[in-house]
């Protein structure tokens, strides 16, 4: 368990625990006197609306993380086709091409990604990726063969080119639906604490215990919802596999 996730647990029981006690020792929580009916109804419907942000959020998040991993996976796929597709070219042509494949795998890796985390991109990366365009097009056209492999590649790098698009585009875009949906998923869970407290829960035991549980669940879901909210790092989190994986297949092939 990550140490800021057991303060959190740990605090919001704390904190849940003493204003549960200090609350129930109202006179309105002693005497009970309160529509038992009508606040239950509140309660519900509170409880109904966190779930369903909740449920909005955790979709909406987890479809785009699923979606960034999808165009990484296809661009380094197409990486290795280009590698693949040079075979045939001129040894010089076919070496620089691979270079600048491998170079830009590795700037994806080591540079691209971590920016990711910080919502920008890499600008070296899509020099290079310019730079591989640019190389691809000055394949020799002399046969049908030679026209087929650049034609090939170069079909590759536009996909490569398309897929990073979207892959930058997805992880530096500011959603203002998503920060209002973890807004609301905070602000709920917080309410489902402190609704009980208002309406004059008392400070027995069991109700203690049941809060400080509740509370302990909200914390671990608040959590959740900010580690899904921050895709390149923390437990749950994208990493570049598929470019490491494509810059290892890259020595195998002949």
């Amino acid at each position: 368990m990550p140490g800021y996730l057991f303060v959190l647990v740990i605090g919001a029981m704390f904190l849940t625990a003493i204003a549960t006690i200090l609350a129930g020792k109202r006179r309105r929580a002693q005497e009970g006197e309160y529509n038992s009916d009508a606040l239950g109804f509140i309660g519900g419907v509170l409880n109904a609306l966190f779930i369903v942000v909740l449920a909005f959020y955790t979709v909406i998040t987890w479809t785009n993380a699923d979606s960034t991993e999808q165009h990484a996976q296809d661009e380094a796929s197409s990486l290795t086709e280009i590698y693949w597709q040079v075979t045939d070219a001129p040894p010089e042509s076919r070496a620089q091409i691979r270079s600048l494949v491998k170079e830009y795998t590795n700037e994806v890796i080591n540079r691209e990604w971590p920016a990711m985390d910080r919502g920008t991109a890499d600008q070296k990366a899509d020099d290079l990726l310019i730079a591989l365009r640019s190389e691809i097009n000055r394949l020799p056209t002399d046969s049908d063969l030679s026209v087929s492999v650049r034609d090939k590649a170069m079909d590759g790098v536009r996909t490569v080119a398309d897929e990073r698009r979207a892959r930058v585009n997805e992880a530096t875009s500011d959603d203002t639906l998503l920060t209002i949906l973890l807004l609301g998923t905070i602000i709920g869970g917080i309410s489902m604490v402190v609704y009980p407290l208002v309406i004059g829960l008392t400070s027995g035991i069991r109700h203690v215990a049941s809060l400080v549980f509740l509370a302990a669940l909200i914390a671990v879901t608040v959590w959740f919802s900010l580690e899904l909210d921050q895709p390149f790092q923390g437990m749950i989190h994208i990493a570049p596999d598929a470019f490491t994986t494509a810059l290892a297949e890259y020595p195998r092939i002949p």
